[in-house]
């Protein structure tokens, strides 16, 4: 097993004492009676340790009841988890141009070319298409969001699945068309053939909701430039919510990420391609959602940016019972929230909005950290 590492709590700094969860041990109680015995807080819960120490406590620890590679392998892993925690979002790779998400959160704009989206379902489709649909993105990106998200299937719960040469006549049209007026588009899809297209069309991203489920899609990725963005979820939209038991919803999203960019890499996609995605809304009940949310910034400690999907859920009309066209204040709540907690960007559908937003956070975090305002 490979051990893993995830920072909960590393605000002191680095030299200082942080909290951590080890797992992926062979011997969990080795370690935790090795470190233990360096004074740190150590408790078992499950397979994995939780922690109050320091790095250098948890290097010592590891080299003192490990083999050499598993000891040098959770050095790496720790080191690289808490500088992450503490680091702005990394870059991402897309194509030939290196994207940089921060310092203030970016946005992705949601355009829906379905009949059925949770939200808009029909607004954009079909109606006159393509041209509706391209004209609520350009606005998206004059706005300023930094990649607009075009999707051609439906991914709310219950949704069933649509037939390739369906998805490719909604989707392709406006992919083309906004990739030749200079917008950095992503394709929303699960489907190689429809990934393979709209790459070919211009589209710079492949974000994939099945959360690597399909292997021919990830060759398609990985034969390209283009960036990925890998999401937490379980089953398929049309059963995902009978899927929403967790022990420990954090842990078990985290480790599912961290295992999901070994098997990218294995599959040909480097990391630096990479977004990860806790995933609100798919195989989530209310409060997971919103344990995720409150605790995003532990996903930083896998050194890749961070994409929230919150805009108009379902967990915000059940909190403020409202129906989705009317969810534009708690999405704004739900948007801040996630980039004071470490989202790189987060995917919207009122992107001025909620660019406005974020400029005010921004701010505030900034003077807050010692900054400047503007």
């Amino acid at each position: 097993m490979t051990p893993l590492v995830r920072v909960v709590d590393a605000s002191l700094g680095s030299d200082a004492q942080v909290k951590l969860v080890v797992s992926g041990l062979d011997d969990p109680d080795r370690l935790r009676a090795k470190w233990a015995s360096s004074g740190a807080t150590v408790e078992r819960v499950g397979d994995r340790l939780h922690a109050t120490s320091t790095v250098v406590a948890l290097v010592r620890a590891a080299g003192r009841s490990m083999d050499r590679l598993r000891a040098e392998r959770l050095r790496d892993c720790v080191v690289e988890a808490v500088d992450a925690w503490l680091e702005p979002a990394p870059t991402v790779v897309l194509g030939s141009r290196v994207a940089r998400l921060g310092p203030m959160c970016q946005t992705m704009g949601i355009i829906n070319v379905t009949p059925d989206s949770f939200s808009d379902g029909g607004l954009l489709y079909p109606q006159d298409h393509p041209g509706r649909a391209v004209e609520r993105a350009l606005d998206q990106h004059a706005a300023g969001a930094a990649i607009v998200d075009v999707g051609g299937e439906s991914s709310r719960p219950g949704a069933a699945p649509v037939a390739v040469d369906d998805e490719l006549k909604r989707a392709i049209p406006v992919v083309s068309a906004l990739a030749d007026r200079g917008v950095t588009v992503s394709i929303d899809t699960v489907k190689a053939e429809v990934a393979d297209a709209a790459i070919a069309a211009g589209a710079q991203v492949v974000n994939d909701v099945s959360g690597g489920r399909y292997p021919e899609l990830l060759e398609v990725v990985a034969a390209s430039e283009a960036g990925y963005v890998l999401m937490h979820t379980r089953a398929t939209p049309a059963d995902m919510q009978r899927h929403t038991r967790y022990d420990d919803v954090v842990a078990e999203v985290y480790e599912f990420l961290a295992d999901g960019l070994d098997r990218l890499e294995a599959a040909g996609i480097r990391r630096q391609r990479v977004i990860v995605d806790p995933g609100i809304g798919f195989a989530k009940a209310l409060e997971h959602n919103l344990t995720l949310l409150r605790n995003l910034r532990q996903l930083r400690g896998l050194a890749r940016p961070v994409l929230v999907g919150a805009s108009r859920k379902t967990f915000i009309g059940a909190l403020t019972n409202t129906d989705p066209g009317d969810r534009l204040e708690g999405s704004l709540a739900a948007a801040v929230v996630a980039a004071i907690n470490g989202a790189g960007m987060v995917r919207v559908h009122d992107v001025a909005e909620t660019r406005e937003a974020l400029e005010v956070a921004t701010a505030i975090m900034r003077v807050g950290a010692g900054g400047a305002a503007a």
